[in-house]
């Protein structure tokens, strides 16, 4: 199979390299603007115009490797578990996580506590409560909706904050 290779695309005007924009993309897909600051701009344009689009390219490249990945730094993992109840579903806590490159004894100790902490709840977790009002509104019939967890069917939840 082919490795598929990114386009580029760089539009500006020749008299102000400052005003110089880059694009990238697949083939056959929309491209998107790369985010340039004001002097990387300026430099692309300048590379551009006086050594020509390769020499601009192999800039930008430059730029992206030196770059951290956003998307890493925003990847953090949480551990659920599966559900007895109902096989396609599992549970977690979204409050309780920790990077996806922290160090593993750290997101050992994360699994172990959310373990823990079902243990002593009995692998039970309360989804919903439900009741009836009576004539001076309160509450009578209260009904718990839980849900138990199957700690032998442990998973990953990998989590993306905006």
């Amino acid at each position: 199979m082919k490795k598929q290779r990114f386009q580029y695309g760089i539009s500006g005007y020749r008299w102000s390299p400052e005003s110089f924009h880059v694009t990238k993309g697949l083939a056959g897909q929309k491209k998107k603007p790369l985010p340039l600051t004001r002097a990387e701009r300026r430099e692309v344009g300048y590379r551009a115009i006086t050594k020509g689009f390769q020499a601009a390219i192999s800039y930008i490249k430059q730029i992206e490797r030196k770059r951290p990945y956003e998307y890493e730094n925003q990847l953090y993992v949480t551990y659920g578990f599966w559900l007895k109840e109902d096989p396609k579903r599992y549970l977690f806590c979204k409050q309780v996580y920790c990077r996806a490159d922290a160090p593993l004894a750290k997101r050992l100790s994360l699994f172990k506590m959310i373990r823990n902490d079902l243990l002593q709840r009995n692998c039970q977790v309360v989804t919903s409560e439900q009741c009836e009002l009576d004539d001076s509104y309160q509450p009578i019939n209260i009904k718990t909706n839980t849900v138990t967890a199957d700690l032998g069917r442990p998973l990953v939840v990998r989590l993306r904050f905006a």
